[in-house]
């Protein structure tokens, strides 16, 4: 397997992992902010600077908070002064994802975010999953003029919707490309690509980081349980440079 045609994109939510991510070999950085929260909208500092410090194609989520998935018109007018920003700003591509109360694609506003997009790609996120019915929701995509949907096949993990994978790969044809991402690691990633034949994946190779500081023991503001006050995920070096040579391999 030749493990430099696969393009190896790292959701970094730091701009220590952007860096970290480009340097251990990563093809491609989805930017973002809040790992607990699913992933959000990066600062514009955050992406000015990333931009200027890293050489591969930088995409930026665009979420401007947690929740669902269907905007009202201010979150919908927000979504579009970011794009624009990260026009300016230089980025390489732009990803975001927006459904209605039904859990279909809210096909009306992903236009809008592709013709704002412009000439930028635009990856719809792992929405899809989440939306009621997948083989719509990708034809909806495509007609859209969606450049690439990241999914796990509606499922938790990508190993757990390798079926569905496969399945929307072929239903997508040349027409969209389908990225798989969500739980994908150095144990799996070999197996991930030869059975979906895709050139494209979407990881983390994160790692948890402790912070050193001390702190009052009487509060608590970490409020989803996941990780504790002064704890936060960073790309490891190890683990995306161990994804590598699994491909390479």
């Amino acid at each position: 397997m030749q493990g430099n045609k696969i393009i190896i994109e790292i959701a970094a939510f730091t701009p220590g992992s952007a860096i970290v991510a480009a340097a251990a070999g990563a093809k491609r950085i989805e930017l973002c902010s809040g790992y607990a929260e699913g992933g959000l909208s990066p600062s514009a500092g955050t992406i000015v600077y990333v931009r200027e410090k890293v050489n591969i194609p930088v995409f930026v989520m665009i979420r401007p908070r947690i929740g669902d998935f269907v905007y009202n018109d201010a979150e919908k007018e927000i979504i579009l002064k970011d794009i624009e920003f990260c026009k300016e700003a230089g980025v390489d591509g732009i990803v975001t994802g927006a459904l209605d109360a039904s859990g279909a694609v809210d096909k009306n506003f992903v236009r809008r975010v592709v013709d704002t997009a412009g000439s930028l790609p635009v990856t719809f996120h792992r929405a899809f999953d989440l939306s009621c019915n997948l083989d719509q929701a990708l034809q909806d995509l495509i007609d859209c003029g969606i450049t690439r949907i990241l999914t796990a096949g509606g499922k938790n993990s990508v190993t757990e919707g390798l079926d569905a994978i496969r399945s929307l790969v072929k239903s997508a044809g040349d027409r969209i490309i389908i990225l798989p991402g969500g739980g994908i690691h150095a144990g799996n990633a070999r197996q991930i690509v030869e059975s979906t034949g895709l050139r494209e994946i979407h990881c983390s190779g994160k790692e948890l980081i402790s912070s050193p500081m001390s702190q009052n023991p009487e509060i608590s503001l970490t409020t989803t349980g996941e990780v504790s006050d002064f704890q936060w995920y960073e790309s490891s070096t190890k683990k995306i440079k161990e994804i590598i040579s699994q491909l390479i391999a």
